[in-house]
């Protein structure tokens, strides 16, 4: 339930990002839409107020009901976030056209101003078009680029009416999750029980050395040695401690110890203590004997098959003390008429350990002192080796941690399987750093602090982890590919706000390597690649599986698709196009996938592979609604991407744009509307033929943070860089003196550049004055800044 309402929460907040800072609900107020953004706004508040106070209490909740209102309240607010987003385009279409077109009163310029305003608009456009040009296949395509784009209609009237559906929807959902929320955590805080998982022990021995406990399992068994010779009928000793503080373990090896002397079983307890059902598990562990009958009921089994014999008995992990229940469990062992029974009874509850212990059989076992956790934790990291040898620089970090995890043999096991992969001091350091596992948690409940698996990274890690499912098995992916992914999705944007979101990103992957859930290697020409290994990109696709989808030729017939998807990756490789008969069968499956899907809810889009331009007709179809998608991932394209996306100019909520395309081929022209994608973060374009790019309206990119590619030359083609003040790097800048938007002024405003960044063409600035408004001296974050002049030139 932690997960799902982690998950209802971010989604919430997401919505709410465009409506943050007062400019749209300023906008929207001027268009008269003010009527009904700010109550979405405060629909939207309210459920992010309901979630926030279910924080700190998320494990007490249980309610599957509950489970599916989250679900439904999430989908609203995806909705929410899609209409929200979809006024601020057209606020910020609205501020780029006043920017550029401005009169003596834009709000009364009436039907016959627009058509004039939109004339000389035109015209400006066209004149600058024919001073300003950019390579092309052919001259004919040339004329049609240099017309201007088309500008998206504002549709109030629609816009108004979802707002309204959404905010009457919203209010009977929160209601019901309020709800529901108060009577659960009401609930818990009157019994203040906090409910665990099912769990199953045995007494098979997985440690074969028991570090730090061999003095006191001696004195254990010796203590049942003399009791078996006591007059006593059952003496009970309990093990009680904290979680993971290693009571199973302890016992295993008292158990297989003296289990030779007594008739042995062993069952788990667990949450709920129940006699008969205990008692059917127990029949089953004692050899049967010749006198029994088929009317007997297990207790009368148990009486039977004990009879003049001693057994050993062990409860493990008992949670719960019930004395009626307690006395009819042990009420036929009590019959068979022997002396020297043995019961071992583990606990994490103290008060269960003394109810249930023989006088002086109480056994509490303590966290391991540094010495004894730093032989375990040796163990760990170098596969019982008994010395540090070539590793000796690494003991002394260990030493750091070891006296981090608080004597917890848990701790020591988990944290030193996790270090044993990476025998090298950067790594090591980074997770003594590391505040991850660090929690401050009470000793009855060291578990979940401790487990570094999925269910215990932090919610924000377990997001970004989730979409590697979207990937290709064995995927070998450079940093850059995985964090622009979680930046155009929104996994990063409001967590840290003194914090770049790529810095963020950047910390989330090393945190991702440094926990096991991602490896990184070198190529041969020494760039570093991360993969994602088999087991863990299944556990990837297992925790996602209600919102990530991945499509290819092995599960394309059997796939499920849950209404949920909204992230969908297709993966097409050669295999699925080998032979005519394959084809067709991809082709048939993939169309059916494609009536079952709800294209519109999606949000990422990746197609993976070189062959998607074969079923373009078929992904047409598929992908023809797909208009809220924030993500769009394209290989192998060497097709008119309109044949595939016949929406690509509507796609107003896009992010994050990645194309790779390895083939030169004219139908592979990158589309004109990409100068409309306001909401652009990453335009990634390194594996596209930089022959097929037009920057010249890139200007209204205004959020653009990222335009990648190989040609450095295409960034000093920016006409009007200066208004992207997001953007992070600008490899180069040619100043041009004969064209307006080329001045060096434009720099003055992009002081977030990082790299570095070529300025030439430098005799061409007018004056003193022009250079002082570069404010090169305040570009605090470029690694290089190289500066030319073409001397001899006019």
């Amino acid at each position: 339930m932690e997960i799902a309402i982690g998950a209802a929460r971010w989604v919430v907040g997401m919505a709410l990002g465009p409506v943050t800072d007062g400019v749209l609900e300023s906008w929207a107020a001027s268009s008269e839409l003010g009527a009904n953004v700010r109550p979405l706004k405060m629909e939207l508040l309210y459920a992010q107020g309901i979630l926030d106070n279910a924080r700190g209490h998320r494990d007490d909740v249980r309610s599957p009901a509950l489970a599916q209102l989250l679900l439904e309240l999430g989908h609203l607010a995806y909705a929410a976030a899609d209409v929200l987003d979809e006024l601020d385009y057209f606020r910020i279409q609205d501020d780029l056209e006043g920017a550029y077109e401005t009169t003596d009163d834009t709000d009364d310029r009436g039907l016959v101003g627009g058509i004039v305003l939109n004339a000389r608009h035109t015209a400006r456009v066209v004149a600058r078009n024919l001073r300003f040009s950019l390579s092309s296949p052919a001259d004919a395509e040339q004329s049609e680029r240099s017309a201007p784009v088309p500008k998206l209609t504002f549709d109030r009237v629609e816009l108004s009416k979802k707002m309204a559906d959404i905010v009457e929807q919203l209010k009977p959902v929160c209601a019901k999750v309020a709800t529901i929320l108060n009577m659960e955590l009401l609930g818990s805080a009157i019994h203040n029980t906090k409910l665990h998982l099912p769990r199953t022990t045995t007494p098979e021995i997985i440690e074969h050395r028991l570090y730090g406990r061999d003095k006191l399992k001696g004195e254990v068994v010796d203590a049942i040695a003399r009791d078996k010779r006591c007059n006593n009928e059952i003496t009970v000793f309990s093990v009680v401690g904290p979680g993971g503080i290693g009571k199973t373990t302890f016992t295993q090896h008292v158990y297989n110890e003296v289990k030779e002397h007594f008739v042995p079983i062993w069952v788990c307890v667990s949450q709920i203590f129940n006699a008969s059902k205990l008692s059917q598990g127990i029949v089953k562990q004692i050899p049967k004997c010749d006198n029994e009958e088929q009317s007997d009921s297990d207790e009368e089994l148990i009486q039977k098959r004990l009879r003049y014999k001693q057994f050993l008995l062990v409860l493990d992990d008992m949670w719960t003390y019930h004395e009626d229940e307690w006395k009819k469990l042990l009420a036929p062992f009590k019959k068979g008429g022997t002396q020297g029974n043995i019961v071992i009874v583990t606990t994490r509850i103290p008060k269960v350990a003394k109810m249930v212990a023989s006088k002086e059989c109480l056994i509490r076992l303590e966290r391991l002192d540094d010495e004894e956790c730093m032989h375990l934790f040796q163990a760990c990291v170098l596969d019982n080796l008994q010395s540090w040898g070539d590793h000796a620089n690494l003991q002394s970090v260990g030493w750091d941690i070891v006296k981090k995890l608080k004597g917890s043999p848990l701790a020591v096991k988990t944290v030193g399987r996790l270090l044993r992969n990476k025998l090298t001091l950067d790594h090591w350091r980074k997770v003594l750093e590391s505040k991850e596992w660090e929690y401050q948690i009470s000793d009855d409940d060291i578990m979940p602090a401790l487990k570094l698996s999925y269910n215990y990274l932090c919610f924000d890690l377990q997001q970004c982890f989730s979409y590697c499912a979207l990937f290709p098995e064995d995927y070998e992916f450079d940093s850059n590919e995985l964090i622009n992914l979680w930046i155009g999705l929104g996994l990063l944007s409001n967590i840290n706000q003194n914090k770049r979101v790529e810095d963020t990103g950047s910390d989330y992957l090393n945190d991702l390597v440094d926990q096991g859930f991602l490896e990184k290697g070198n190529k041969e020409d020494g760039q570093t690649y991360y993969v994602i290994h088999d087991l863990l990109h299944e556990l990837a696709v297992n925790v996602s599986s209600n919102e990530c989808l991945s499509i290819d030729g092995s599960n394309v017939r059997s796939i499920q698709i849950p209404l949920s998807v909204r992230h969908l990756s297709v993966i097409i490789d050669t295999t699925d196009v080998k032979d005519r008969r394959t084809f067709e069968n991809f082709k048939t499956d993939l169309s059916i996938v494609g009536k079952r899907m709800k294209a519109e809810n999606l949000r990422t889009l990746m197609l993976f592979g070189d062959h998607h331009g074969s079923f373009a007709k078929i992904l047409s179809g598929l992908f023809g609604k797909a208009k809220s998608l924030r993500v769009l991932f394209l290989s192998g394209v060497t097709y008119n991407i309109e044949d595939i996306f016949p929406i690509f100019s509507k796609l107003v909520h896009l992010r994050y744009l990645r194309i790779k395309g390895r083939h030169i081929y004219p139908a592979t022209t990158l589309p004109r509307y990409i100068s409309r994608f306001y909401h652009l973060l990453v335009l990634d374009l390194q594996q596209y033929n930089s022959s097929f790019v037009s920057v010249r309206e890139m200007r209204n990119l205004v959020k653009l943070r990222h335009f990648l590619v190989k040609d450095d030359d295409l960034h000093s083609e920016i006409l009007e860089v200066g208004k992207l003040v997001c953007l992070q790097e600008l490899r180069a800048f040619k100043v041009k003196k004969e064209l307006s938007g080329f001045e060096l002024k434009q720099l003055g405003q992009l002081l977030q550049l990082r790299g570095s960044l070529r300025i030439y063409n430098l005799e061409s600035v007018q004056d003193i004055n022009e250079a002082d408004e570069a404010e090169l001296v305040h570009m605090n974050h470029l690694d290089t800044l190289i500066l030319e002049w073409s001397w001899g030139t006019n």
